[in-house]
């Protein structure tokens, strides 16, 4: 017995709903789905919280959206707060916002202007984040093309923090890490680096300052 695919789950204002198979989610308000869930196609104006794993091919996020469990996904995008308990693995993520994960993100694209703490390994094709509104950690950064910024609207820097960070190409700006790695590296204003080591060519922009303790050519 095959189980039918619901239409759609759409919702105006509070309340709670199980998981399914749906094809479209639309929620203005503020809605928990007490399941897995999965949908080819979800809106979130407000605030959604998914008690289970979701699987979403696309998603539009104005608000807050929180997982339990894991979430995957081919597109995320969005301006507010994503919140997932274990995984993310998608192929592109663009937000306006924080993005909180206790586990490991795996993507092909991060185009972030907000903030972010993972608590794992951000496993990413191409990495472009501007710092914003609040301080960030990751456990570990690895990539091909890694460029952190901070700039921000108020003229304010905030940071990140990570243990490692290796990549085929990396610019770092108000970074403070144990370990950086890559082809090529260039560490601009604000940071606070361990090691650097690189393979082809490595460029410190604050050359009389003692940012970085040790570099090795590998």
């Amino acid at each position: 017995m095959t189980k039918e695919k619901d239409i759609r789950l759409k919702v105006l204002g509070n309340g709670s709903y199980p998981g399914g198979d749906y094809d479209k989610i639309k929620v203005t308000g503020q809605v928990e789905i007490s399941g897995d869930v999965y949908s080819q196609h979800t809106k979130i104006i407000g605030e959604c919280r998914v008690k289970g794993n979701a699987t979403k091919e696309q998603v539009q996020v104005t608000g807050k959206l929180n997982v339990d469990e894991e979430l995957n996904s081919h597109t995320i995008k969005g301006t507010g707060e994503l919140n997932v308990k274990q995984s993310v693995k998608a192929n592109t993520l663009d937000m306006r916002g924080f993005v909180h994960c206790s586990g490991n993100v795996e993507l092909e694209k991060m185009d972030l202007k907000g903030g972010f703490t993972i608590t794992g390994l951000l496993n990413v094709g191409d990495l472009l984040v501007n710092l914003q509104v609040a301080p960030s950690s990751v456990g570990e950064i690895g990539g091909e093309k890694i460029m952190i910024k901070s700039k921000s609207i108020l003229k304010k820097s905030y940071t990140l923090e990570a243990e490692v960070i290796e990549g085929d190409s990396i610019y770092l700006e108000h970074t403070t890490a144990k370990i950086v790695r890559g082809n090529d590296v260039e560490i601009g204003p604000g940071c606070h680096i361990e090691k650097v080591e690189y393979r082809s060519t490595f460029t410190n922009k604050e050359k009389n300052s003692k940012n970085i303790f040790h570099v090795n050519q590998i």
